[in-house]
């Protein structure tokens, strides 16, 4: 069942970017130090050693493990206004939540809080809707019992000492990466049209010329995109693409930036030094670098910000010379790097 944002061409050219760091602290929370980037594992070690209690408490059972539940109050990720919004700015806008929208939101996805008929009318029926929903944790019932505005304040709080801590020595390079990805998306809709633009941005997601289409286990229709839709790219989302709509803000459309893997400091050490390079050229070494775990063409092409052509010439250089395998699973090809490969990589590392 899928979400459907009408929007046609003409309402689709007002669509806009926004860079919000809200979504980048919610989305490493979400994680649980479980993700497949470096980089979002090695923030929430980071939130996990240097947060105070109360602030991870707080943050962790408003938003819950994305294993076991993908619904996040939207309060916490308000629309981002522009690609400039300091993170103070945006706790602020937290922290000042009209209670009834902070309600709302959490009743949405808390069993034994109001169900609203416009949420459950989404789903096949109230028990599909009831078993989709999570029961709150003992810290979470305490903190709702302090009521909206608190819950509003508490979280802002714990947003800010988080970007504190873990984001803000690193936000300029974070910026650097969403900027160069809505750089990018904007060369392609000049070049090759909104179509194309709107089908790079991932998995599950798709424009038909009359609406966006959103795979869901829900159903929905989203009637007020007059002004288009807010793309908002992340470095710390992977997956599906994901998407928030309240009246009467424009849709906000999530998706996994390109060239994350620059923030992963240890790949680029590797790729960028030596004599793995002076042999392999830069982009080859990186690529290899890159295939610790597993991945496809697409996925390299995603973390390391080249296009799948280029990724896939030099993975063909890579494995005429021994130095990757590719594994057919289904309709996608995964490529690991070999012992020779690991060993290339590992050689100029270890002489210093």
């Amino acid at each position: 069942m899928p979400i459907h944002i009408r929007t046609d061409a003409a309402t689709l050219a007002r669509s806009r970017f926004g860079i919000s760091p809200a979504t980048e602290v919610v989305g490493v929370v979400q994680s649980r130090g479980r993700h497949p980037m470096p980089h979002v594992r090695r923030w929430y070690a980071e939130a996990h050693q240097s947060l105070p209690a109360h602030h991870l408490e707080v943050l962790q059972s408003l938003v819950p493990d994305a294993r076991d539940h993908p619904h996040v109050p939207d309060f916490l990720t308000p629309p981002p206004r522009g690609t400039t919004e300091s993170m103070s700015e945006v706790v602020r806008r937290i922290a000042s939540t009209p209670t009834e929208v902070v309600d709302y939101h959490l009743d949405i996805g808390l069993r034994g809080r109001t169900v609203h008929p416009d949420v459950v009318a989404q789903w096949p029926g109230p028990t599909a809707y009831e078993r989709w929903r999570r029961a709150p944790g003992d810290h979470l019932q305490r903190l709702l019992t302090q009521g909206a505005r608190s819950v509003a304040e508490q979280a802002a709080a714990a947003m800010q000492a988080f970007f504190d801590r873990v984001l803000d020595r690193e936000w300029g390079a974070v910026r650097t990466v969403l900027e160069a990805d809505i750089a990018h998306r904007g060369e392609v809709a000049v070049h090759q049209g909104v179509a194309a633009l709107l089908a790079g941005l991932g998995e599950g997601f798709r424009w038909t010329g009359t609406e966006a289409v959103l795979e869901r286990p829900y159903e929905g229709i989203v009637d007020w995109a007059d002004d288009g839709m807010l793309l908002v790219p992340s470095v710390v989302h992977a997956g599906p693409v994901r998407f928030s709509a309240e009246v009467p803000d424009p849709p906000v459309v999530i998706y996994a930036a390109r060239g994350v893997a620059g923030l992963w400091g240890e790949h680029q050490a590797v790729a960028q030094v030596g004599p793995v390079v002076e042999l392999l050229g830069r982009t080859r070494a990186q690529v290899l670098a890159l295939l610790d775990d597993p991945l496809t063409t697409s996925h390299l092409s995603l973390l390391g910000g080249w296009s799948q052509a280029t990724v896939s010439h030099h993975l063909g250089v890579l494995r005429r010379a021994g130095l990757v395998t590719g594994t057919r699973q289904g309709r996608a090809v995964f490529y690991r790097r070999t012992e020779l490969g690991s060993g290339l990589l590992s050689g100029p590392r270890g002489s210093g």
